[in-house]
């Protein structure tokens, strides 16, 4: 055994060193979003690269929000105008006080994002947020849309009640806190707050000109 200590010694270091060179790897890398990022007006994978130049707006959202759901057709008319040069990600908070629905909803859209529809199911959530978010059962609910949008039933329902969804979830929480959310809707554009009162189309849209590049 005393002849094989010094091999296995070095083997340890070895270990060692590669494994605190991928930490350092990792955390010297920008960190993706866990979830979809808006690219040409479809969900992309989840952390997809952001189009150089582009202007990224991160929302801090909850499908059950009133608010938020108002700033949905704001958001939309803004990618409509700028296209490509600006991306919109979408981070769940769902505020579970005092949405009842807020949560499964999330699941929802984060189980539809693993087949590939998160914006799909998005969208719909916000426009007829009116309709699922006052019924005592939303999963029913939730499950037509899936139908609605093409998902595969049987792996939407294992999906929404998987451990893949809830860390999505979660993620997109400690994200929120870390960044001091509180609210919803909370807006950053490219990292910096935006007040509540210009989350209108004109706010918006003056606070993405002022951060677009120049044109030569």
């Amino acid at each position: 055994m005393k002849r094989y200590l010094p091999f296995v010694i070095i083997a340890a270091v070895l270990v060692a060193a590669v494994s605190a060179g991928f930490l350092m790897f990792r955390s010297s890398q920008p960190q993706s979003s866990t979830t979809q990022t808006l690219a040409g007006g479809s969900g992309a994978t989840p952390g997809a690269a952001i189009s150089k130049g582009a202007v990224l707006i991160d929302e801090f959202g909850d499908y059950q929000c009133p608010p938020c759901g108002a700033l949905h057709p704001i958001l939309k008319t803004l990618k409509t105008e700028y296209g490509d040069r600006i991306q919109i990600a979408f981070h769940h908070f769902p505020l579970t006080q005092i949405h009842s629905h807020a949560l499964e909803a999330s699941y929802a859209a984060a189980a539809a994002g693993l087949q590939g529809k998160f914006w799909q199911m998005h969208d719909l959530l916000y426009e007829s947020q009116s309709t699922w978010s006052q019924v005592g059962d939303s999963r029913p609910i939730l499950i037509n849309y899936a139908h609605q949008i093409g998902l595969d039933i049987p792996r939407f329902t294992r999906d929404m009640d998987g451990l893949q969804v809830v860390t999505l979830i979660k993620e997109d929480e400690r994200r929120a806190n870390e960044a001091g959310v509180t609210s919803t809707p909370t807006v950053f554009i490219n990292g910096q707050l935006i007040p509540n009162e210009n989350l209108t189309t004109e706010g918006l849209r003056k606070e993405v000109n002022q951060r677009l590049p120049v044109s030569p």
